[in-house]
């Protein structure tokens, strides 16, 4: 840590030009099968790599196509009806509209989820995902039990159960295999959940986070290492009947968490150049805030209600960076207690942290994705978020050291400078297998851009 120049700024410059140098991809948008059947034939004029996306909330290059082919899924929009405890919608479709749809006969799709404006293909082809309050589901994908895929063969495969390996290599497959062109997804009757909050120290919260982590509850945090502070949410499934829901507690999380801070915060990065006064500032903030829920918010809810209720982009307030590991849940006291001395020393040198809380979210053992981080136990996915600034790329790379040093996973779309030799080891022999399979889908590497060239070749 520390031995790179942050301060090169003819670097950057020259980076910078090296982009804008670079032939720009061209974005495609398909209305219908058909037409996406066209742009995946090997025939067509289109050139490679072929990327698909969505609502485009990663945070990496898994989307990027230089020089190649962007296909833009979000005008595929069609949602049939509920079929046998099931409903079909093409991949442009976003969670929300999903959610709210099902709401109103009273349904829904197991399990929370975050960043609720992706669309269904991206969020099944990603690591979608939220603090379940049954604590049975990990990530959105593990509900998909059918896909419509048009190959990078140009041809249409329907993937289910019956094809159990491949529908797994396909969930969490960053778009790599082929692009998804709608999914069948398995709903149940609305289940009411209550959501209690609470402050604690690390120390505490490491003893609490051991004794919770497989229990049949949704556990979220929000931790600020400089104040030494957890804020947790416990979800529960409502149990002693219905609780009226409310939709007001819901609406000052939702304004607080992603919209006023995240604004305040961006402002005062502008107006306040002293980063100590600044960060103090920030600090304060946000425990207030987050007081303030603390004591105030004990709600019902649904996942519609919520779903409602969260931004209308991938952050309501400013656009914030973001990079998420994926670490074992039973270390994770550890873990926050060893992030709490990097951020310090990275701080100390470099005089850049984050302005937001970083965000954690309890996620169990779920085997229904071959890629899937929580494949073989439970973890926490720990989200690092900032307002943008200079220096968050040089933190991001300082991070990921930390983050592999720990045994974190990566997310191939949410994690910044994950080194790919210790990709290869975290996901061992599953990664091998996958990549494998994708060879034999896709043999002249037309879903491969160079990003994930360096992971999944």
């Amino acid at each position: 840590m520390g031995s790179r120049d942050r301060n090169g700024p003819q670097g950057r410059g020259a980076s910078a030009r090296a982009r804008d140098a670079r032939p720009q991809p061209g974005v495609v948008v398909p209305r219908s099968l058909k037409e996406l059947l066209a742009i995946m034939d090997p025939a067509s004029a289109y050139p490679t790599p072929i990327r698909p996306m969505g609502a485009n909330s990663s945070c990496t290059g898994c989307t990027a196509a230089v020089g190649g082919t962007v296909v833009d899924m979000t005008e595929m929009r069609h949602i049939g009806r509920v079929q046998n405890d099931t409903i079909t919608c093409d991949a442009g479709v976003t969670l929300r509209e999903l959610a709210d749809l099902l709401a109103e006969d009273g349904l829904e799709i197991a399990g929370a989820r975050d960043l609720v404006n992706r669309t269904v293909g991206g969020a099944v082809a990603s690591g979608c995902f939220g603090p379940s309050h049954d604590g049975t589901t990990a990530f959105i994908a593990s509900q998909a039990v059918a896909l419509q895929v048009v190959l990078p063969t140009g041809r249409l495969m329907e993937i289910d159960a019956d094809k159990d390996n491949l529908l797994n290599a396909m969930r969490i497959s960053f778009g790599s295999l082929g692009i998804i062109a709608s999914v069948t997804f398995k709903v149940r009757p609305q289940e009411q959940f209550v959501l209690k909050q609470r402050r604690m120290d690390v120390e505490t919260f490491g003893r609490a986070a051991r004794v919770l982590v497989n229990q049949p509850l949704g556990l979220k945090f929000f931790y600020l290492p400089f104040k030494d502070v957890v804020f947790t949410e416990l979800r529960r499934t409502e149990e002693d009947g219905a609780r009226r829901v409310r939709k007001l507690p819901w609406k000052l999380k939702e304004l607080g968490e992603t919209t006023v801070l995240p604004s305040i915060c961006n402002k005062l990065g502008r107006i306040v150049p002293n980063p100590s006064l600044r960060y103090s500032l920030v600090d304060g903030l946000h425990g207030m805030t987050q007081s303030l829920l603390t004591s105030t918010l004990t709600a019902g809810g649904f996942n519609s209600v919520e779903f409602r209720d969260q931004g209308s982009g991938k952050f309501a307030g400013p656009p914030l960076e973001y990079t998420t590991w994926c670490f074992p849940a039973e270390e994770v006291g550890m873990l926050l207690m060893a992030y709490k001395t990097f951020a310090a020393d990275d701080y100390t040198v470099h005089k850049f942290r984050c302005d937001m809380p970083a965000g954690g979210f309890r996620l169990p053992t779920d085997r229904s994705a071959l890629l899937s981080p929580s494949f073989d136990r439970p973890i926490f996915a720990l989200r690092f978020v900032s307002s943008p600034h200079p220096l968050w790329e040089d933190f991001v790379m300082d991070l990921g050291e930390f983050a592999q040093k720990w045994g974190g996973t990566p997310l191939l779309n949410q994690t910044r400078s994950a080194d790919p030799s210790h990709t290869s080891v975290s996901l061992g022999s599953r990664l091998e297998f996958f990549r494998k399979i994708r060879r034999r889908m896709d043999p002249e590497g037309r879903m491969l851009n160079p990003f994930l060239s360096q992971y999944l070749r």
